[in-house]
């Protein structure tokens, strides 16, 4: 795409609306036809359940227009939505589709229209690192994260074919971070630090943390590593940034530490309690999957679940976790409670989805900003969740400052 922006005029139209959302410069004009989704992966060099499909949908013996934001490598299951809504959908003729869309099929944005419309977005989609939706003319598509497709549309995300969940059980379900929430990160980081990188006067965890936080998140918003390269990657970054030298040795060995990292006293208890209770927990968990599993072993926090890093091949604050989460379980984000004291990397996805949240402040109260329940421990936690449970949905949007 050119410095000057997109060409055509329809393209234009999504771009201008594209930046009153704050997604500035995301249209892209390509020379050859994006009207279907494998001519739109070959052209952008991408997985074609990366492209998205803008169907739109009309609700039997109603002309009120539905859009569905569907994978490129999915077909949209009519009965399967019929099931699901206890309404019958019917493709739109294209008259409709442009009447209710502004633009002709083979380009309609997921943005852009005369009239906000009801929106459905495919799970698959949520699950991909970024995706590529039509920019209002067959040659014309917009690079999207997952959660900014969320947040633009306002839309609800449905599993659009049948899925056949591999966890059965009553539930309700409740999921959990686990490396500071369940697991005391901070300070098993900050040994793994003091011993790979040679500081005069010992750690200083002032300097050391953010500048940590810093070289992690920028790892993990880049191609898929594992978290043990991560890691690894991450102390060499901080050594470099501070001007330290590095024992190269224990920084390659510094996630064999994380199984013994210390689990807060009431981790344990809380998970014990919430089962007896009759809920179902999960982990979802930024890690690679035998260093989580030998941490709940070690450390005997019982799960009935886990979603690691290196099953989604993708860091949290995507939106993999929840989906896979979603996915293996059948369950409604609704009926579901997720519990973090890591606000930026968990809150705000899983409350994009639909999940009610808890955050707790192992570290520090939540940003200014943050809305929803927060609590000073796990079992102050397990108490908002049963409690709201006994009260019934109403009780769904309980705050708490315990």
């Amino acid at each position: 795409m050119s410095s000057s922006g997109p060409r055509h005029p329809s393209a234009q139209r999504v771009d201008r609306t594209l930046t009153t959302l704050g997604l500035e410069g995301r249209v892209r004009e390509l020379p050859d036809s994006t009207r279907t989704a494998v001519e739109a992966a070959r052209a952008l060099g991408c997985e074609v359940r990366q492209i998205v499909k803008s169907l739109v949908f009309r609700v039997a013996g109603d002309d009120v227009p539905i859009l569905a934001l569907v994978a490129g490598d999915h077909k949209l299951d009519e009965t399967w939505m019929e099931h699901r809504f206890g309404q019958r959908w019917t493709r739109a003729d294209p008259e409709l589709a442009r009447s209710a869309t502004g633009f002709a099929i083979g380009g309609v944005p997921p943005v852009g229209h005369p009239e906000p419309l009801r929106t459905y977005i495919d799970y698959d989609l949520l699950e991909q690192r970024e995706v590529w939706a039509a920019a209002g003319h067959p040659n014309a598509v917009c690079r999207l994260r997952p959660i900014e497709l969320l947040r633009i549309t306002s839309g609800t995300p449905v599993p659009v074919v049948p899925i056949a969940p591999t966890v059965h059980g009553s539930g309700p379900w409740v999921t959990f971070d686990c490396y500071g929430t369940l697991v005391d990160w901070r300070s098993g980081l900050l040994a793994v630090l003091a011993h790979a990188i040679d500081s005069p006067g010992g750690p200083d965890a002032a300097r050391w943390f953010p500048a940590y936080l810093g070289a992690e998140q920028k790892a993990e918003a880049g191609p898929y590593r594992t978290y043990r390269e991560i890691l690894t990657g991450a102390i060499g970054s901080v050594a470099d940034q501070l001007g330290l030298p590095i024992d190269a040795g224990e920084a390659a060995r510094a996630s064999d530490s994380i199984p013994d990292w210390p689990a807060f006293p009431d981790s344990r208890g809380a998970l014990t309690t919430l089962r007896a209770a009759g809920y179902r927990v999960a982990v979802l968990s930024n890690i690679d999957r035998d260093l989580l599993s030998m941490t709940l072993e070690r450390h005997a926090l019982p799960t009935d679940l886990v979603v690691t890093a290196e099953d989604v091949r993708s860091y949290k604050p995507g939106l993999a976790h929840w989906i896979r989460f979603l996915k293996e379980t059948g369950a409604s984000p609704g009926d579901c409670w997720h519990v973090s004291a890591g606000y930026e990397y968990d809150v705000p996805p899983a409350r994009a989805l639909g999940f009610e949240t808890i955050y707790v402040a192992r570290y520090g109260p939540p940003p200014e900003e943050a809305t929803g329940p927060s609590v000073r421990s796990l079992p102050d936690a397990v108490a908002l969740i049963v409690d709201a449970r006994r009260a019934g949905p109403a009780a769904s949007s309980t705050r708490a400052d315990r």
